[in-house]
């Protein structure tokens, strides 16, 4: 599946974009849930090795309060979201933005449990990344259903034209949160992406986004896979010629 050239206008224009077909069918759908949770399970608890509690306070008064639970590198630890990163689809749509050559940045997994789950303050991938060109983009996919209410990705279209906003440490209830920035922004200008499972969208990497907590009794699993352009540089000016390469060539690895 390509992206027509509308849609292309559209995530130029807006900096992300909602793509309009499943991405996951039904069956890779349940694959990835019980992957996702097996993987959970067996990290859960184990900060420094892979999973973390972005809600957690340097106080830790509010850690059982709320969890905003991550595992960093998905593909690392199982087969198949390992497979994931090679989904033609989810390739096919990044191609359409950043060209051929791709290679992995990095993927996360992000899960809010039902009625504990914690916020995500507003940001810019590339005020933690600071990579440069600031030509990445990341697909948010939902592996169950993400609205309002159990915290989908909310945005503030055209923010991505913007140089990259002065970050902060982002905190709770006057405690720093070691595990996140945050920027001020204009809320007026927010426009909510509620996705069902499967479906997904894909944001340039200067977006402004945020999710809010989760109250239901739903828990919201997703997964995030954050693309480059080969030829990347980190924030000392290197080129990431090491990192996983999904599609084309990389001449700075032979």
């Amino acid at each position: 599946m390509q992206l027509n050239a509308q849609q292309i206008q559209i995530f130029q224009e807006e900096g992300y974009l909602e793509i309009p077909h499943q991405l996951i069918d039904k069956d890779h759908l349940q694959e990835l849930r019980s992957a996702y949770d097996e993987v959970f399970e067996k990290r859960s608890q184990t900060n420094g090795q892979g999973w973390r509690n972005l809600s957690a306070t340097d106080g830790k008064e509010n850690y059982k309060q709320q969890e905003m639970l991550q595992i960093m590198g998905m593909w690392e630890k199982s087969e198949i979201f390992h497979q994931l990163l090679f989904h033609p689809p989810l390739l096919n749509i990044v191609a359409c933005l950043i060209g051929p050559n791709i290679q992995l940045f990095h993927d996360q997994a992000l899960y809010k449990p039902a009625q504990i789950g914690g916020p995500v303050p507003w940001h810019q991938d590339n005020g933690y990344w600071q990579c440069e060109p600031a030509n990445l983009v990341s697909i948010w996919l939902a592996l169950d259903d993400a609205d309002t209410e159990n915290g989908c990705m909310n945005v503030i279209p055209g923010s991505h034209l913007v140089e990259l906003s002065n970050h902060s440490r982002a905190k709770h209830s006057g405690q720093d949160l070691p595990a996140l920035l945050s920027v001020d922004v204009n809320e007026d200008y927010e426009v909510s992406v509620p996705l069902k499972s499967g479906f997904g969208m894909v944001h340039h990497c200067l977006t402004l986004h945020q999710t809010n907590p989760n109250g239901s009794d739903r828990g919201r699993r997703a997964i995030v896979i954050h693309y480059m352009p080969v030829g990347t540089k980190n924030r000392e000016g290197e080129i990431l010629k090491h990192n996983l390469l999904l599609s084309g060539n990389n001449p700075y690895n032979l």
